[in-house]
């Protein structure tokens, strides 16, 4: 994956590296795009070995929510070639290989428990909890994409990526331990800002 990346590996190139007949891999998995998947699962499961480490840590809960969080980017970082065939579009019928589902959902299943967790404790409702998570999915995958596809940080900005890192996920963070009163405060404004949009544009 790092050498030649996913579009360019084959599995004769493959065969090649593990110094077997260029016949063998089509005996355990159904073409490219089945071994494909096979590596896809085990990099979910690596990802997932990283965050059971955190969830059956000792550290609180706003700790274990900020490292499911950064790992992912981490994860990312060091494993480029992998994490693209993770999470990109290479893999088209993703929901034909159960290995693949499975994994994929063990690794999210530890992180959103995390973040869940610590929403709990800011007294967030159990009906929003999905959103909680989807918004903390959305903050960690976005960090990870702009990084590896090499726009962020803007090279006009004197940041480095880890301060970027670390400021996006603290703030997300803190924006769930100011509990669900902010945010409707701030939801409430932004729907009077919508409303004043409509009218303005009915009077014209």
């Amino acid at each position: 994956m790092e050498e030649i990346g996913v579009h360019e590996l084959s599995l004769r190139y493959l065969a090649r590296k593990a110094g077997v007949s260029e016949a063998a891999p089509s005996h355990h998995f159904a073409g490219k795009e089945g071994l494909l998947a096979a590596i896809a699962a085990d990099g979910f499961r690596d990802l997932a070995a990283l965050r059971v480490a955190i969830a059956e840590s000792d550290e609180t809960a706003l700790s274990k929510a900020y490292r499911m969080m950064r790992v992912y980017v981490e994860f990312a970082q060091r494993y480029k070639g992998l994490f693209e065939l993770m999470v990109g579009p290479r893999i088209v019928a993703r929901d034909s290989y159960p290995e693949l589902s499975t994994e994929t959902m063990k690794s999210f299943r530890l992180f959103a428990s995390s973040v869940e967790q610590f929403a709990l404790e800011k007294q967030w409702e159990e009906r929003s909890l999905a959103l909680v998570t989807h918004a903390a999915w959305s903050v960690e995958h976005g960090l990870a994409t702009l990084i590896l596809s090499d726009r962020m940080p803007q090279s006009d900005k004197p940041l480095s990526i880890d301060q970027v890192v670390e400021f996006s996920i603290s703030m997300f963070l803190s924006a769930v331990a100011a509990g669900a009163s902010s945010l409707e405060e701030v939801m409430m404004h932004i729907q009077g800002l919508h409303g004043a949009g409509k009218t303005r544009r009915t009077r014209r």
